[in-house]
């Protein structure tokens, strides 16, 4: 006997979902490369010179700041802080004592750029105009 297969004409009720699942897909690239990220700024005003203007500093800063790579990573003299409020109070105090106290500032290599953006910030609202940043001449 041979059998025929009857042909089923149902229809599923559940919608095919693929077609929206690709337009969502789409959608949340789009909206994740056209987000804005948060841009952090700082105005400054930087001394116009040239290389050879460059000089070593001839006498000791009054104050000496340091940012270092490890924790804690704020430095006044030498003694070393563990939070950024910490070393804010007590630059804070030493310059209230100082009428224009002089500043020299060091920072390790591998130092976050945001840490020193942040201490700058902090010079320029002491109000400090007489800052050094030292550096070590290095020809990598």
């Amino acid at each position: 006997m041979i059998r025929i297969e009857q042909q089923h004409n149902s229809f599923s009720m559940v919608p095919d979902l693929t077609a929206l699942l690709d337009i969502i897909f789409i959608v949340l690239v789009f909206l994740l490369l056209t987000a804005n990220s948060r841009v952090y700024q700082m105005d400054m005003d930087l001394p116009s010179t040239s290389q050879e203007q460059s000089s070593v500093a001839s006498e000791p800063a009054e104050l000496q700041l340091s940012l270092f790579q490890d924790n804690p990573i704020w430095g006044l003299d030498e003694q070393r802080y563990q939070t950024f409020a910490d070393f804010e109070q007590a630059i804070k105090q030493q310059t209230s004592q100082q009428s224009d106290p002089s500043v020299s500032l060091a920072s390790e290599r591998q130092v976050p750029v945001e840490n020193l953006l942040k201490m700058l910030e902090l010079l320029q609202q002491l109000d400090i105009k007489t800052t050094q940043i030292l550096m070590d001449k290095n020809n990598d």
